[in-house]
């Protein structure tokens, strides 16, 4: 076999990066030597000759990065273009939750993003969406059950079972939730966890159930716990939702073998070119004081431990018999790529030539009939005191704040919002509320990006500019939208309503028109766009809205929203 007569030293390598400083996630150590290349695997460290040398003194060598838990769509890119844009910062693959795609076109949504991903340099793992729909709360494009489950995990490079949101379902022993755990457990798969601040004998339950991770951690008391129970805790760093920061500590001072970095999808087109990716995450990990060698295992071989990688196809270390997927860096702790190698060859951008194209069907998804202001008329019958959508700064958590009002009201920051099924299969749902903290002053906006069922949101100061931003996503197929008495900016998002065909440099342009127009409407969110697409997620505490009305996510349940 060539790769052991390379190892030997018997015969030269394809590639030998030659004295270079390998940063070993293995033994925890940085130390200096030559890596060979043969066959796209690396088949020695040590000193070695080859066809081709490069030079690397002074640069350091550290695997391709791994993101264990992210969600592609929330980029608003094609996988192709995900792929170049992550891929030269260092990224090397992705463990994803494709349910935003699924939410929308079922199992034919996964196996398509996988399909793109073949095209890629990017080695896109995924698991099976467990939540589809995340709740019966919602209404989402298509259902996925134990039997789908059963048949995703028979598909090449589906893990396992994707975060199971539903833990409410969990901990009322729910026969169709724990089937879907039985089944990953039956192919000895992982199944990954979602459990905002749950804790104590619900959560140990909950860990029984035979969940092995969890990346909803906002603070270092709740990772902590998680820890302790035997939990893989995921910490996620995003653009709306930040939370290395207050689980830092927990990254320096614990073992840190069942501790990961990830992204969790939440990452705007543009911190993906100005920031980075999964490499920002890294160093924003070093910035909180956590040792770069640490790091580093934590978004390379903790994740490919996790999920099984390190065995096949072999990926998060740089050992022999693994793929050589190398990132060559200038430095460290800024993380300065100089080259990436993927499967032993370098990156370039001819490796991101390759076009996929999405059938018809998969890019004609918002299926709403034209709407009317009166659509979005609130009769409260006399009655003031309402239930109010309160967000937060910087998390998808959200308040639930009870107010007195007449209807919206602009100077108290009192606006509207409504979520409009758009898969066709209601006859029309619009569910209705109020949100304070969004800060419009007029106007309106609507996106077809909701999680998790990816229904039309749409917040605005009056029923006109909302009825207008409805109807121009249905025109386009889905996206985002601003009207203030006419549309002023868009961005269309035709795969699945979710993701653009377009360069990110063109979706940059797109978003920053989007975020110009929405802040001289008066909002002053950071990621106001994010933010909006959360506030249908009626998973995440405490107080959301679906197409099906108001939602108590801490009681499970629908709930009025006149109090009283």
């Amino acid at each position: 076999m060539k790769l052991i007569d390379v190892a030997l030293g018997e015969e030269s390598a394809d590639l030998v990066i030659k004295g270079v400083n390998v940063v070993n996630v293995m033994s925890g150590e940085i130390h200096e030597a030559d890596i060979a290349v043969c066959d796209g695997k690396i088949a020695g460290l040590g000193k070695y000759s080859g066809r081709e040398e490069m030079d690397a003194r002074g640069f350091y060598a550290v695997p391709g990065l791994i993101d264990g838990h992210t969600h592609i769509e929330m980029s608003m890119l094609s996988v192709s273009e995900f792929a170049r844009v992550v891929v030269p910062r260092g990224t090397a693959a992705v463990v994803a939750d494709p349910h935003e795609i699924a939410n929308v076109l079922g199992v034919e949504g996964v196996r398509l993003l996988l399909e793109e991903a073949k095209r890629t340099p990017l080695k896109v793992f995924c698991m099976a969406p467990s939540c589809v729909p995340a709740t019966s709360l919602e209404t989402a494009g298509a259902e996925i059950g134990v039997a789908e489950i059963q048949e995703l995990l028979k598909t090449a490079g589906v893990l396992g079972v994707a975060e199971m949101m539903n833990f409410p379902g969990v901990l009322s022993k729910d026969e169709s939730v724990l089937a879907k755990i039985a089944a990953a457990r039956a192919l000895r798969r992982p199944v990954d966890g979602h459990a905002p601040l749950l804790s104590g004998k619900e959560l140990n339950a909950y860990v029984a159930a035979g969940i092995r991770s969890d990346h909803e951690n906002t603070s270092y008391e709740e990772a902590l716990e998680k820890l302790r129970l035997g939990l893989r805790v995921m910490v996620r760093e995003g653009s709306a939702a930040r939370n290395l920061k207050s689980i830092a500590p927990l990254l320096r001072e614990k073992d840190g073998r069942n501790l990961l970095l990830v992204t969790d999808g939440d990452r705007t087109p543009k911190d993906l070119k100005e920031q980075g990716y999964l490499d920002y995450v890294l160093r924003r990990a070093i910035e909180e004081g956590v040792d770069p060698v640490r790091a580093v295992q934590m978004c390379t071989i903790n994740v490919a431990a996790y999920f099984g990688l390190d065995v096949h196809p072999g990926i998060g270390a740089l050992t022999p018999g693994m793929v050589a997927d190398i990132v060559l860096l200038r430095n460290l702790e800024r993380f300065e790529v100089e080259r990436v190698i993927i499967d032993g060859k370098p990156i370039s951008p001819a490796s991101f030539k390759t076009m996929f194209k999405y059938p018809e069907h998969a890019t004609k998804t918002v299926r709403i009939k034209e709407v009317t202001p009166a659509d979005f008329h609130i009769d409260l019958n006399g009655r003031r005191k309402v239930r109010v959508i309160g967000i937060i700064e910087g998390e998808i958590l959200t308040d639930e704040i009870i107010k007195e009002v007449e209807g919206v009201d602009v100077d108290a920051d009192v606006l509207k919002i409504a979520v409009l099924e758009r898969h066709g299969r209601t006859d029309g749902n619009i569910g209705l509320g109020f949100v304070y903290g969004f800060g419009l002053k007029r106007g309106a906006v609507a996106s077809s990006v909701a999680h998790d069922s990816h229904n039309i949101v749409t917040v605005g100061t009056n029923d006109e500019d909302m009825a207008l931003a409805c109807n121009r996503l249905r025109e386009l197929g889905g996206g985002i939208v601003i009207c203030d008495r006419r549309i002023v900016a868009e961005l269309p998002l035709p795969i699945a309503g979710l993701m653009s065909d377009k360069p990110l440099e063109e979706v940059i342009s797109r978003l920053e028109a989007l975020e110009k127009s929405v802040r001289k409407l008066g909002c002053k969110l950071r990621s106001p766009f994010i933010t909006m697409s959360f506030l249908a997620l009626p998973v995440i505490p405490k107080l959301k809205i679906t197409d099906k009305g108001l939602v108590d996510v801490e009681a499970f349940k629908l709930v009025s929203l006149v109090v009283g």
